[in-house]
């Protein structure tokens, strides 16, 4: 079964940080990557080889705006 990873639809996350916070394995990062400095920073998968794919980042979004995918 191949590994999942969590990705993110920028369209429906608010920012919060929840997701980063929620990560028992640091793997998250909020990042301004390829947004202007008056936008808000989001969360991308900074270690992806840190990552094991628990999900606990995904189920503790409010918003549902962080999925598992391959």
């Amino acid at each position: 079964m191949a590994k999942k990873f969590p990705t993110f639809d920028y369209g429906l996350c608010m920012a919060c940080g929840i997701c980063v916070q929620a990560c028992p394995f640091s793997c998250l990062e909020l990042r301004r990557t390829g947004l202007d400095a008056y936008r808000k920073a989001y969360p991308e998968l900074a270690r992806r080889e840190d990552c094991t794919s628990c999900g606990i980042c995904a189920f503790s979004c409010p918003v549902d705006a962080v999925r598992m995918a391959e």
